[in-house]
């Protein structure tokens, strides 16, 4: 959904969705009085450049807007409260390009210690290798990760392409003038031809990955990349028929002689969430609107997105190199300072090679974290000018696995809030389909519609990582991603009961970190160990290590 922007062109060398607002000196001196400026609110931050000052919102209320900008901002801030999901523009936080223009200085010299410091240990590791093999960088992994990579591209733009059958599914079931009259997008009908569709897609693509004979890396790569066309491809046809619905209702009170008031509100109203700003529905519904969405870094389908009025090329470069650069630490680290332990892990034993992988895979773990989140959403963002960077929030500051898995991954995170949570919250709270078991009613009473949709979203997500592992890898590891998710679930209520842990929260920072940084080794080794060696006759801790980390670090993403 768009968010207006303060009226006036953007400067050239300024963020393309950000404006000046105030001076330099206007601000140095507001904030030297005591007393901040009237524009500030506690959501806008600060941002110094050498001769302007630049405000980034993230709440525009206290904007000047024309009066028809301030009457989308209100649809936007009710549709907000009604859904709980929309789009607005902001910036990635430790985006480095948006800390050297209108970031905070605080942060900005922390994030440039850190690549300096990885920097100069990579050279101290590449060197030490070179002394010890003759060679800088070892081998194996590349060619494993590079072996039918022409395959593996091939089938991964085919998967990207048949997506776009949603835009034919939606024009010519729900809103076209060959739809079938008995298939209403408002019934249980339509939601199981959506579904009937979306798992058909699912498991031709599967199958036909487990058809091609590809190594652990490509299985694993594929795999992930399907599950995350899935998501899209359900929250399109998802929000479409929600929309189609909407349109039929419309059709129906607009279709009544003399209509009361009531009657004209809801027709307002549904007119306000197929038209929320400049594009309408069904109007929207192309080829062309499904490709930029498809392209978008997002999980969640709108009407509209809100948009930059231009790219930075500059900063598109940036970006891919960032995304090689990240790439290559990554190697480093796997195939110099993990795989190596991995293959004396059946000597030294689990928990000791544990011990030794803590730091790697931590490394491995933020690397991850950047080339996903800072360098390549950041990246497609700015190629289709997708204004809202919010891809991740303060994950580092969680103090628990919820907060966590909020924080962490905001695309997923929205898909699940959208789609999954909020749908059975409110299911739990208003079915009469309850009423027909004493069981149901019983569990209803006990337990509160925000636990009851909680659970169900991590069951889904649990079921997703244990099928997308199970695809990957050929293999079901006793479903140790899915109880490691489930498990989750009694420790986020005990830390929310009880109250003397609920208000120790630098402890819980505390015990989330250490639970990161030790249980991911431990599920890699437990993984490669109990998994692979023993029924493996040749153990390969290359092809091993590569489908592992990636399976963890997938764990994390979801």
């Amino acid at each position: 959904m768009f968010v207006p922007l303060a009226n006036g062109p953007p400067s050239s060398h300024d963020s393309p969705r950000l404006r000046p607002q105030m001076t330099r000196q206007e601000i140095e001196d507001a904030v030297a009085s005591g007393s901040p400026p009237p524009v500030f609110t506690p959501s806008l931050r600060r941002s110094f450049r050498k001769d302007r000052q630049i405000i980034s919102h993230e709440d525009s209320s206290d904007q000047q807007f024309n009066s028809r900008d301030a009457a989308q901002h209100q649809s936007k801030e009710a549709k907000s409260k009604e859904h709980g999901i929309f789009f607005r523009p902001r910036t990635s936080i430790l985006d480095y390009t948006e800390l050297m223009y209108q970031g905070s200085d605080r942060i900005r010299g922390l994030v440039t210690c850190f690549w300096t410091i990885v920097g100069a240990y990579l050279v101290s590791l590449l060197l030490s290798h070179y002394e010890n093999n003759g060679e800088f960088l070892s081998r194996g992994l590349a060619s494993l990760i590079f072996s039918q990579i022409t395959d593996l591209i091939l089938s991964d733009l085919g998967l990207v392409l048949s997506t776009a059958f949603v835009v034919p599914f939606v024009r010519v079931l729900w809103i076209g003038r060959w739809q079938p009259r008995f298939l209403d997008p408002r019934k249980l009908q339509a939601m199981g031809m959506q579904a009937v569709a979306e798992l058909g897609w699912l498991v031709f693509w599967y199958m036909w990955q487990g058809s091609r004979g590809w190594p652990w890396t490509q299985r694993c790569f594929f795999a992930l990349h399907t599950a995350v066309n899935w998501m899209k491809v359900h929250s399109y046809l998802s929000t479409n028929r929600h929309l189609a619905g909407d349109l039929k209702t419309q059709a129906e009170l607009k279709a009544q002689q003399n209509p009361s008031k009531n009657v004209v509100a809801q027709i307002r109203t549904l007119d306000s969430r197929l038209c929320p700003y400049s594009a309408r529905f069904p109007e929207t519904q192309t080829l062309g609107n499904y490709a930029m969405f498809q392209l978008c870094p997002a999980l969640v389908y709108e009407i509209e997105y809100p948009r930059t009025s231009h790219i930075r090329w500059g900063y598109v470069a940036e970006k891919m190199a960032g995304t090689a650069g990240i790439f290559v630490v990554f190697y480093i680290v796997v195939a110099h300072l993990m795989i190596p332990h991995l293959e004396r892990m059946h000597e030294v034993g689990l928990m000791l090679t544990t011990v030794h992988l803590m730091g790697p895979m931590a490394t491995c773990w933020l690397l991850f974290f950047f080339i996903t989140f800072d360098s390549i959403a950041n990246g497609f963002a700015e190629l289709t000018r997708f204004a809202d960077r919010r891809f991740y929030d303060d994950w580092w500051n969680a103090r628990g696995l919820d907060e966590f898995s909020r924080k962490w991954n905001r695309p997923v995170h929205m898909f699940l809030a959208r789609h999954i949570y909020m749908p059975v919250r409110e299911l739990w709270k208003g079915s009469r389909g309850f009423e027909s078991s004493q069981l149901l009613r019983r569990l209803r009473k006990t337990m509160p519609p925000s636990v009851a949709a909680m659970a169900a979203t991590f069951f889904f997500s649990s079921i997703l990582h244990e099928v997308t592992i199970v695809v990957a890898c050929r293999r079901w590891n006793h479903g140790v991603f899915f109880f490691s998710q489930m498990m989750q679930i009694p420790v986020i209520i005990l830390s929310e009961r009880v109250k003397w842990l609920h208000d120790q929260q630098a402890l819980r920072n505390w015990g989330f970190w250490v639970a990161m940084v030790f249980f991911q080794p431990f599920l890699l080794c437990m993984y490669t160990y109990n998994a692979f060696l023993p029924k493996t006759p040749s153990f390969n801790p290359v092809q091993t290590t590569s489908v592992s980390i990636s399976a963890v670090n997938s764990t994390a993403a979801f």
